[in-house]
């Protein structure tokens, strides 16, 4: 026991957190000493995760034939976080060619040979199994020269982005953490690994990853990693478009998106000129009344006065035709009323985007809440209201029939709705048909 708290003692004096140099230390001692080490280390700092057997399994098989192999990344991160894990990437000691001859029995994808990836799929899932590598020079700020492989997991994860992204783990090591990443996730920072200038030059689009970890994961971001981001956020100009609406989709989605959003306006208007004009305080009220959805939180921005052309900055986006409409339309109907069951029907008549999204952004942007909003809206669902022309109990045949021709059809049958819509008739094939005559 005495061993036991004087080994405790020796290790807050020394502790680094390369586990290597406390062993160094003591060595210095004696052999009983680096015994107690040995036990210890696995008592302290030899965490078993819980990893899926469809994960361990690959690591087992590498491990058999010789080679290290660690889950890495994201996956550590949001274990300790007790966060739901999306998918488990793996690196190991062996080549590519050499993880493909280990899982010659499993079908193998060549995702990225030339840096290092081979997708092996087990029990049905796809894992991506990448060589340990350190990346030679960048020169267009956004990929390496070249791809170098390396034999050692330190230096595997020296090159990665952010120290809570740089954790590994195997059963039999435990967490490996080079460069204080738990500390880091205990205090809820995104740092960079070493210089983070050195890091924004190597890879720009690190700028805007570091902003959409914070928000993501409700984290600060270190000061020195925050100075470098907005002193290189000009180099965000080298990355694809694609990429940043990527990165700002999570943004936006995040829970710590809006403390985030004024202090980074200058990186966010590097490719949004616009930012610079917005009514600030207006935005920051209605985005703290926002739910956790990208697209209104990103309507509520191009809401403002400064986006003269929402469409023309959307297609600037890249975003897709369906993401398009949503977000306009929003924008579009931010004033229509919504009170009376009448001003529903005919907003549903006319916006193809989704009703409950509207009403949170109506909600958001008016500071307001719409409860009885919501509640007309799911009696119209829950009694099949009649909104559109597909519900109508009449339809162009039937038109057709009637003796109508051409636009007319199309005309007449919008009247009829409308009819429908405003009470003036009930949807009932016959009841219409008498009203159309009355209309003629």
């Amino acid at each position: 026991i005495l061993l036991y708290v004087e080994f405790q003692h020796h290790l807050k004096q020394a502790f680094c957190p390369q586990l290597i140099d406390v062993y160094q230390y003591f060595v210095q001692f004696s052999s009983e000493y680096l015994h107690l080490f040995h036990l210890f280390y696995r008592i302290i700092f030899h965490m078993k995760l819980e990893i899926p057997e469809y994960v361990s399994i690959l690591m087992k098989e590498l491990n058999k034939h010789g080679y290290e192999c660690f889950v890495v990344g994201g996956a550590i991160r949001s274990i300790l976080l007790n966060k739901p894990v999306n998918d488990y990437d793996l690196t190991t000691s062996a080549l590519p060619e050499e993880t493909k001859q280990v899982f010659h029995a499993y079908h193998t994808i060549d995702t990225g040979l030339k840096h290092g990836t081979v997708t092996v799929v087990s029990k049905h899932i796809p894992v991506e199994i990448t060589t340990y590598r350190k990346d030679a020079e960048y020169k267009d700020h956004r990929h390496p020269d070249e791809v170098i492989f390396t034999r050692t997991i330190k230096e595997d994860c020296a090159r990665r982005d952010f120290t809570i992204n740089a954790l590994c783990y195997c059963e039999e090591t435990g967490i490996l953490d080079f460069f204080n990443g738990k500390e880091d996730i205990e205090k809820k920072i995104v740092r960079c690994i070493g210089n983070p200038y050195q890091r924004f030059e190597e890879d720009a689009l690190r700028i805007l990853r570091a902003i959409r970890f914070a928000s993501q994961l409700n984290f600060s971001i270190d000061d020195h990693t925050s100075k470098a981001i907005l002193d290189t956020k000009e180099t965000l100009s080298y990355v694809s478009i694609e990429r940043i609406q990527e990165e700002m989709n999570k943004f936006f989605a995040g829970e710590g998106c809006v403390p985030l959003l004024y202090p980074y306006r200058k990186v966010f208007s590097v490719f949004l000129k616009e930012m610079d004009s917005v009514n600030w305080e207006q935005l920051i009220q209605r985005l703290q009344n926002s739910k956790q959805d990208y697209r209104i939180r990103f309507a509520l921005v191009l809401s403002d006065p400064a986006f003269s052309d929402v469409k023309h900055t959307l297609k600037y986006m890249k975003y897709s035709n369906k993401e398009i409409t949503a977000i306009s339309q929003m924008i579009k109907y931010r004033n229509a009323p919504i009170s009376t069951k009448t001003d529903i029907l005919y907003l549903l008549k006319d916006m193809s985007c989704d009703f409950m999204q509207y009403l949170n952004y109506r909600e958001a942007y008016d500071l307001t809440s719409y409860e009885q909003s919501f509640h007309i809206y799911q009696s119209i669902i829950q009694n099949n209201d009649c909104y559109s022309l597909k519900q109508l109990q009449i339809n162009g045949k039937d038109m057709i029939a009637l003796g109508y021709t051409g636009k007319d059809i199309s005309l007449y049958l919008n009247q009829l709705l409308n009819a429908v819509i405003e009470e003036k008739t009930a949807n009932n094939k016959e009841k219409l048909i008498a009203y159309l005559q009355t209309i003629n």
